[in-house]
């Protein structure tokens, strides 16, 4: 090592002083511009997506922070529309097998929400091993469910607001915007109809 900075020295100390001056100017100001640059566009990615989701967490029995997150439909979603409804809330991935097997219930719901209470779902793109925004929209337009609202979290923070850990979780708000509760793991469709009507 001491060889090798020795070598460096020599040859810095035969070039001329406005060369080896030329040349770290040079290179700070080609660090400098890069580390911009990655900066403003991580700056603005995370800026785009968190501006959308409070970083506040969800607490039973206490107002929910609201949200406005993007569908796979193009359509954009505010947990604050729903007022005076209860609504049931779901995490899920596309990796998740009984997340895959209780989407056609999930569906059903959707479809047969009442003005009593709406059936939201979420997903977070490239969070918790799930696949790019890209590719999960490519892949859920292969599936048929015409009535599954699904949000898309990038940034993770609504599910970190959650405090989700695992799939499926699931989140019943009440029609003031309170957390009921939250329920990791499956829930049929049965079970989630009873829990909905047992809110008041």
């Amino acid at each position: 090592m001491n060889i090798y900075i020795h070598m460096i020295t020599r040859k810095v100390t035969k070039m001329k002083k406005w060369q080896a001056t030329v040349l770290v100017c040079v290179s700070l100001v080609c660090l400098s511009a890069c580390n911009n640059q990655m900066e403003s566009q991580a700056d603005k990615q995370n800026g785009d997506k968190n501006a959308q989701v409070s970083s506040q967490m969800a607490k039973q029995g206490e107002a929910v922070p609201d949200f406005e997150l993007m569908g796979v439909d193009g359509k954009t979603y505010s947990l604050s529309d729903y007022k005076g409804k209860k609504v049931y809330l779901k995490f899920w991935a596309s990796w998740c097998s009984i997340c895959l097997a209780s989407l056609p219930d999930t569906d059903e719901l959707a479809k047969e929400a009442s003005d009593d209470y709406v059936i939201l779902t979420v997903v977070s793109p490239g969070q918790k091993g799930e696949q790019s925004e890209e590719a999960f929209k490519k892949w859920y337009q292969g599936l048929d469910y015409k009535d599954l609202p699904v949000l898309l979290d990038p940034s993770g923070q609504l599910l970190a607001s959650y405090g989700v850990r695992s799939y499926p979780t699931q989140a019943f708000i009440d029609k003031e915007g309170k957390l009921v509760k939250t329920q990791p793991g499956f829930m049929d469709k049965e079970t989630i109809l009873q829990t909905l009507k047992s809110i008041d």
